[in-house]
């Protein structure tokens, strides 16, 4: 039986070092080895309340693996039932969230390369090597 990254930080290191990134780390919705992000980027009914509002954004899962840390990326809706939906987003949107999906993983990646000495990798990547 293999122990994920024994050398790594614990998940209660790993927790406090993402929740220090800023308001992406969703704490409840992580497990011991998969840590969830997310960020709502752009509002899609802006004149409506604030509590009747819509996002578009990306959302974010990171695993721990034995060979370090892969993640996968989703772009959707953030409806109101608090749940994403991925779905199709225009072009003019899809820019604005990668360039803040971008901001916030070069900070993601520095930080478990420095905190936790693995490589964050995507899943896709990760597929591709198999």
């Amino acid at each position: 039986m293999t122990t994920l990254l024994s050398l790594s930080p614990s998940r209660g290191r790993l927790f406090k070092i993402f929740t220090d990134l800023g308001p992406y780390f969703r704490k409840l919705e992580s497990t011991e080895n998969n840590f969830f992000f997310d960020c709502l980027e752009v509002c899609i009914d802006a004149e409506k309340e604030p509590e009747q509002r819509e996002f578009f954004g990306w959302w974010l899962i990171v695993t721990r693996s034995e060979d370090g840390f892969v993640y996968e990326r989703f772009n959707g809706r953030y409806n109101l039932e608090g749940k994403w939906v991925a779905c199709k987003i225009k072009k003019k949107d899809q820019l604005v969230l990668d360039a803040s999906f971008e901001l916030f993983f070069d900070r993601l990646k520095s930080l478990i390369d420095t905190e936790a000495g693995f490589c964050l990798t995507s899943a896709e990547a990760v597929l591709a090597e198999v």
